[in-house]
């Protein structure tokens, strides 16, 4: 196998194109909006305005747990908010490890994200290239096998032609090698590990490595398998994901190159290496929607630890055509330093364009049934939060802001909901509540429903936020 290259056109031809549904991922619209006027310096530049609405999320590395981003180790991000601009750029290089784990090393890694017109097409296209990764190895006392893969690239790409929407994925890698243990009988190997050598050519009797067609091998046995396969005493690997999908309204794509659970040492660790995810939609006659929820946004010693995106979901940045689209997450959980226990997450977005009035529309809202934090004994039940915008062309944003609260307990015993803007001393001086945050400006608002502070962990919670702004480009 050459290439892992997959070309599509979907849905029908582009004449009556409307708004549609997409699902991509990426750091949250609610989350970014108010850093996004700091894209970089390309966005500052003049660009011509499509039609389209296109947005890019690409990074090298994330490390995730129990649906819980550890938002400082993603590597390389390079984001491309919801523009209707072609030719927009956002380029990010970043030379890093994962210091949670020293058996993990990640160098070079350069992300990249664009809106673009060639000819009759249209579309977004997202990269990313990591020069080297070290997977295992000897740290301290501890020793396992070790992984090396070199020039590992991952791109997506979405589009528009005459004939419709369309996507491609692809990833490639210049090599891989892989050095077991000393004394390693190859022949008592689990099977798919087995056959994941064997395109590799052995250059001593515990190391395998192979060149660029070898590796393209190598991807094509992770795609075969239904499980990760296992590499005894270091975790084990598997493929990401390669895939897309487009219709008469819209196109995405998304690749993720490789899965590594490092199971060795004194923690067990999901990296996820290469990604990016792009997608495009129109029509966007007004604007394009930057509207969103997540549920916990969680700070720790003074921001050095930072966690969220609970599986967050964006308003697709043309709109939904007016359909209310709503995502559930069973629950979640981020255990370090201070466990917190969410159930029952929900996310609903809608947004319409009306190219005759010239007038754009939505809300977004977000919605937590359950919150415990079993070492403040706090219990919050039906936490939620709303934000609509409406804007006519050229005029300001207007929003409205909305949250709830259903109850507060610790320890069993009732604490008072505070009102919208109120702060609630918690019993025992462990901390405060503060509810209904708000950040308002020209294209929309923010509103956080909850912010929870624990004094004594040094810890900052944000529960239940959600943004709804409109730009014009």
């Amino acid at each position: 196998m050459n290439s892992t290259t997959r070309r599509r056109l979907g849905g029908a031809l582009a004449i009556g194109l409307s708004a549609g549904i997409a699902l991509t991922g990426g750091s949250g619209a609610a989350v970014q909006a108010a850093t996004s006027e700091r894209a970089g310096a390309h966005h500052a530049k003049a660009a011509q305005l499509s039609d389209f609405g296109f947005r890019g999320d690409v990074y090298g590395v994330k490390l995730a747990t129990d649906s819980v981003e550890a938002l400082n180790l993603k590597d390389a991000h390079a984001q491309q908010l919801c523009t209707r601009a072609v030719g927009q750029v956002v380029e990010r290089t970043s030379v890093a490890s994962v210091p949670d784990n020293p058996l993990i090393q990640v160098s070079a890694s350069t992300s990249r994200t664009e809106t673009y017109a060639s000819g009759d097409q249209h579309g977004v296209r997202g990269t990313n290239t990591i020069g080297d990764i070290t997977i295992g190895g000897t740290v301290g006392p501890l020793t396992t096998p070790k992984l090396v893969i070199k020039g590992l690239q991952t791109t997506a790409d979405a589009f528009n032609t005459p004939q419709g929407y369309g996507h491609a994925e692809s990833f490639t890698f210049a090599s891989i090698s892989l050095e077991l243990l000393d004394n390693t009988l190859v022949e008592n190997l689990p099977p798919e590990l087995q056959q994941l050598l064997a395109p590799l050519d052995q250059v001593t009797d515990t190391v395998f490595t192979g060149t660029q067609q070898a590796a393209q091998q190598v991807f094509q046995v992770l795609s075969d398998v239904t499980k990760p396969i296992e590499i005894p005493g270091l975790g084990s690997i598997s493929l990401g994901y390669e895939n897309g999908r487009a219709n008469s309204h819209n196109a995405q794509s998304q690749a993720s190159a490789l899965r590594i659970d490092v199971t060795a040492g004194d923690r067990r660790q999901l990296v996820e290496l290469g990604t990016a995810r792009v997608r495009m939609g129109g029509p966007a006659p007004v604007g394009v929607f930057r509207s969103g929820g997540t549920a916990m946004d969680y700070q720790a010693l003074q921001g050095a630890l930072r966690f969220g995106n609970v599986q967050h979901k964006a308003l697709p940045c043309q709109g939904s055509r007016g359909r209310t689209q709503t995502y559930r997450v069973a629950a979640a959980s981020q255990l370090v330093p201070v466990p917190v226990l969410l159930d029952g997450v929900t996310y609903q977005v809608n947004g319409d364009q009306m190219k005759a009035k010239k007038v754009a529309k939505g809300w977004s809202r977000t919605a937590i049934s359950s919150v415990s934090i079993p070492s403040a004994q706090l219990v919050i039940s039906d936490v939620s939060s709303r934000a609509a915008m409406r804007q006519r062309t050229g005029q300001r944003v207007t929003s409205k802001i909305s949250t709830a609260i259903g109850s507060i307990t610790v320890g069993g015993q009732a604490v008072p909901v505070p009102a919208p803007g109120e702060v609630v001393e918690l019993p025992n001086g462990i901390g405060e509540i503060q509810r209904q945050l708000v950040d308002t400006g020209y294209r929309g608002s923010q509103v956080i429903a909850l912010r929870i502070k624990l004094y004594s962990d040094a810890v900052v919670i944000d529960l239940a936020r959600t943004a709804g702004r409109i730009y014009p480009r």
